[in-house]
């Protein structure tokens, strides 16, 4: 077996997931699941009628390596909108999730032995991956509000540093990076003749609906940015595993020679919901995204002057720092679980310097179960 891949950690959400099957617990709590950021909510009914009249033999055939060509198009038509920038339907593929894009990104631009600046905490799946592709981790610790450092990012560049991450809304600390810190990231990334990976897996879950960042708007910016979406969370897709990526013409040529060799095409029936989304469903998106909004908040109310010190939130996430000192978060977390039936992430999951963390997702719960989620979690701060 390969060495690089049995030295990779397994997936936090996997690991966890076999506290649950293994038993051995007695709590009497109905069980709050804040793990995994999927949406608790299924696609909307004008979405999965579309999806039933759809030709069951034409969806079942390949497709084009980097997705339908109208799918191609209403992406790059959206990108372009949304970010007041210009992006053409050259410029854009479609991937099996925004997994597959960042895998498909580190194979075409990295060699094994080569360096990606990360910041920390990371999204595991990224870190897990660096790690299959022999690409060596370059942390890069975040400070105030969970913001990575333009300053201290350059100060780890090295010769073999190939690339930038940037994820935004964070996962897993929910922080949202100011436009301005994104273009200060890019700068960075052009003037060292890097790429910047920015990742935007949760942008429709933001507090406001104006342009994430500008990059779009320079003409010249498939140089060097790499954008990064999914279609999972914001149509509540993500068995149907879509996605989408930018980048340049020359570098989307390389990329399906990549993606030939893994999926062959994304999957056809999840472009279909994706194209229809694009072209029907904002109202029902813009619901979910004031109702994400709304449980966030709530949770990060009712836990003022707790024992907990929630550090940043946004999107799907929380990011809480727990009182317990001298335990470590994977202990808390199986605490959490055993005691009280809540199941959550250990910040330990998501890098170096985060045993003081839990990450906590919202899309699984009602408003109501986010109410007593802060009830247990300070009750248990309080009985321990």
């Amino acid at each position: 077996m390969s060495r690089r891949v049995r030295a990779t950690v397994t997936s936090p959400v996997s690991e966890v997931r076999a506290w649950v099957a293994d038993g051995g617990y007695d709590h009497g709590y109905p069980l709050l699941d804040v793990s995994q950021a999927v949406p608790g909510y299924p696609p909307p009914t004008l979405l999965t009628e579309h999806l039933s009249r759809l030709d069951a033999v034409a969806v079942s055939r390949y497709g084009p390596v980097l997705g339908d060509p109208a799918l191609r198009r209403a992406l790059a038509s959206d990108l372009s909108a949304t970010y007041r920038g210009t992006v053409g339907p050259d410029q854009v593929a479609v991937t099996a999730g925004a997994n597959q894009a960042f895998c498909l990104t580190v194979a075409v631009v990295c060699e094994p032995g080569d360096r990606v600046i990360l910041p920390v905490p990371y999204y595991f799946n990224h870190d897990m991956w660096l790690s299959i592709s022999g690409v060596k981790p370059d942390y890069l610790a975040c400070s105030d509000g969970m913001l990575p450092s333009v300053e201290m990012a350059e100060s780890l560049i090295g010769d073999r540093t190939r690339a930038i991450v940037l994820v935004t809304p964070n996962n897993p600390t929910g922080a949202v990076y100011p436009p301005e810190l994104i273009s200060a990231f890019a700068r960075l990334a052009t003037d060292r003749g890097l790429y910047l990976i920015l990742d935007e897996t949760y942008r429709d879950f933001r507090t406001t609906t104006e342009p994430a960042h500008c990059l779009f708007e320079d003409p010249g910016w498939d140089r060097n940015v790499i954008h990064i979406q999914s279609f999972s969370k914001v149509y509540s897709i993500p068995g149907f595993r879509v996605g989408g990526m930018a980048a340049s013409a020359g570098m989307l040529h390389q990329v399906d020679k990549a993606a030939d060799c893994l999926t062959i095409c994304p999957n056809r029936i999840g472009q279909e919901a994706a194209r229809h989304g694009l072209a029907h469903l904002g109202p029902w998106v813009e619901s979910n995204r004031h109702m994400l909004n709304r449980r966030v908040e709530s949770f990060v109310a009712a836990m003022e002057g707790s024992p907990y010190s929630v550090v940043s939130a946004g999107g799907y996430f929380a990011y809480v720092r727990h009182p317990f000192e001298g335990m470590g978060s994977k202990e808390v977390a199986r605490r959490l679980f055993y005691r009280l039936g809540i199941l959550s992430l250990a910040g330990e999951m998501f890098g170096p310097g985060q045993d003081h963390y839990l990450r906590l997702a919202f899309a699984n719960l009602e408003d109501e179960q986010v109410a007593e989620l802060a009830r247990r979690l300070i009750a248990g701060a309080d009985a321990w």
